[in-house]
């Protein structure tokens, strides 16, 4: 029988799954639901040492001997701190010493409980990972837990071995029945670092008939060697690859209007649309939370692969790492599919993505930037700030000789000028920036480095504020802007531009915008050009929704569900 407290069946579950089978215990209270289970399971093997500064030397011994890792586990207050020399001798001989130190609940911390300190940070300098365990209150706090037990586990032995410390807090250690009689299934996360020993043909029979799902992300070496190796792949498993322009991936298998299918699917279609096995490579992506939205209506598995060593697990269902270049993995994975492909699965993504592109019938803050993308000459660069104008940007087909950067790693609006500036400054190929006004003048500064570009080209959409962050429904009608939270203003950019070199034009209809951009365009210019528009931040509100209610097939009631549900996972993540 086990403790019913979901915090130790979690860690006694993955202390299985990772083959973590000693255990030294010191006596104490506080982690009665830890030792009461570990005693009733014979799958562990015991040792009992009353003082800590021995234990974990003990421990220690164990280790040199078996050469695997052991745990120690000790109750709350001063005993945790008493394995110090210890964890600091494992960390200079490279030993995997598990620390579990039980704690009470870290809410109390410092009002005057008993028996309580910082624990969790005890050994931070000294140990290769800590964590601090959440009580466990719902899905959220389980897949957490389970997400920092498993980067736990996997430090023990991962770019070397060394000490690591689990603080593990216990709300009511007298108050936990030993009644469970099974262990829960839980969730492991393997990291497989690469070698061609790795038994691929294993990982290969995982892959037969399931649904496939590559995502390519930002900031991948987008070579011919990568590009051919996930074809390859793509075409012995019929799956499909889900990318945006950041991604810079050019693949007849390829889903590039990712972010409008998944706003625009019904959720009657999820199951023809949802994989089995997600795949996936780079950083972020504009449809980073409608993703994560869809893969976690499903039971997916995701499996991330690339040289980073840190779990990352946005799906909330990583099952493997594969911490090697992307190209190994795929080349090696196809070499071993003889399998044949998933029909029908590919098709049905291609048919969803079949959608039109916005109008430019109307005059708004798409229209230049869906312009410019039309006119971008071929084999020049493509820079673009946050928010509306990277959303935008997907909405619209461009060469595939272009390429495209966005600083979306954290999302904010400072800095994307700087960075076109720093890119175009030793490229050789006509670098475009597109941006919103806001960025643009909390990074004005940019346009006064000296290194920039002639062949540096920017469009500015001044519509007087953020359209993004005005609030039509509620904005009362003799407040032409809002106050604080759009930052209404009526600055342009005209003096500054022109004191710095720049051709500045100014365009406030089509006819204006068009004749801007052919002479941005015009590679014959040889000097930056910055071409402001100007557009009505009522128009810009409604332009986005406009064309989308032209694309969505949902029936209101299925907007209203969808809408209910993020609500409900936003009140469950705080």
């Amino acid at each position: 029988m086990y403790a019913n407290n979901p915090l130790v069946l979690e860690l006694i579950a993955l202390l299985k799954a990772f083959g973590i089978k000693k255990v030294v215990i010191s006596p104490g209270s506080r982690h009665r639901p830890l030792v009461a289970s570990l005693e009733n399971d014979s799958y562990f093997e015991l040792f009992s040492v009353v003082d800590e500064r021995s234990a974990a030397f003990f421990a220690l011994g164990l280790i040199q001997e078996c050469n695997e890792a052991v745990a120690i586990t000790c109750s709350s207050g001063t005993a945790c701190i008493n394995y110090g020399s210890a964890v600091i001798e494992a960390y200079y001989q490279r030993l995997p010493l598990l620390v579990i130190s039980s704690d009470r609940n870290p809410y109390f911390l410092n009002q005057g409980e008993d028996q309580m300190y910082a624990q969790s940070s005890t050994f931070a300098d000294f140990t290769k990972y800590h964590a601090q365990l959440p009580i466990i209150n719902n899905e959220l706090d389980k897949w957490y837990a389970n997400r920092l037990i498993n980067e736990g586990l996997i430090a023990l032995r991962s770019h070397g071995k060394g000490p690591v410390h689990l603080n593990l807090p216990v709300d009511a250690h007298h108050g936990d029945s030993i009644t469970v009689p099974v262990l829960p299934k839980v969730r492991k996360i393997t990291h497989n670092i690469y070698s061609r020993s790795l038994d691929w043909s294993g990982f290969v029979g995982r892959l037969k008939d399931k649904r496939v799902a590559v995502v390519w992300g930002q900031s991948v070496n987008s070579s011919e060697r990568l590009l051919s190796a996930v074809n390859v792949f793509l075409s012995k498993t019929g799956g499909i690859l889900l990318t945006d322009k950041m991604s810079n991936c050019h693949s007849q298998y390829a889903i590039t209007n990712t972010l409008l299918v998944l706003k625009t699917i019904k959720p009657s279609e999820y199951e023809s649309l949802m994989p089995d096995i997600v795949i996936s490579i780079g950083g972020n992506y504009i449809f980073n939370n409608e993703l994560k939205n869809f893969f976690r209506q499903g039971t997916i598995e995701n499996w991330r692969v690339g040289l980073e060593d840190k779990v990352c697990d946005p799906f909330r269902h990583l099952t493997e790492m594969f911490e090697m270049e992307e190209a190994d993995f795929f080349e090696a994975v196809s070499e071993n599919i003889n399998s044949e492909a998933i029909e029908g699965y590919r098709e049905q993504w291609l048919q969803f993505s079949d959608l039109p592109v916005p109008s430019l019938e109307q005059y708004n803050e798409l229209y230049p930037i869906g312009k410019l993308l039309y006119a971008l000459p071929e084999n020049s660069d493509l820079q673009l700030a946050n928010s509306n104008t990277i959303r935008f940007a997907n909405y619209f087909p461009i060469k595939d000789s272009i390429r495209v950067n966005c600083n979306r790693g954290v999302n904010g609006i400072d800095g994307s000028m700087s960075t076109a500036v720093g890119f175009s400054s030793i490229n050789d190929r006509p670098t475009f920036y597109i941006t919103g006004e806001l960025s643009f003048f909390y990074d004005m500064n940019a346009l006064w480095i000296k290194h920039r570009s002639r062949q540096l080209r920017i469009l500015l959409v001044n519509n007087n504020g953020g359209a993004v962050m005005y609030d039509l429904s509620s904005r009362p009608t003799d407040n032409k802007y809002p106050v604080y939270l759009a930052t209404g203003h009526d600055a342009i950019a005209k003096g500054w531009a022109e004191t710095q070199g720049f051709k500045y034009i100014a365009a406030h209809n089509k006819a204006e915008v068009d004749e801007g951009i052919q002479q941005m365009v015009d590679l014959n210019q040889d000097t930056p050009i910055l071409l402001e528009v100007f557009t009505d931040y009522n128009d810009d509100g409604t332009a986005a929704s406009e064309y989308f209610s032209t694309l969505d097939r949902r029936t209101f009631s299925e907007k209203v569900q969808g809408k209910l549900s993020r609500v409900a996972h936003r009140i469950l993540k705080k």
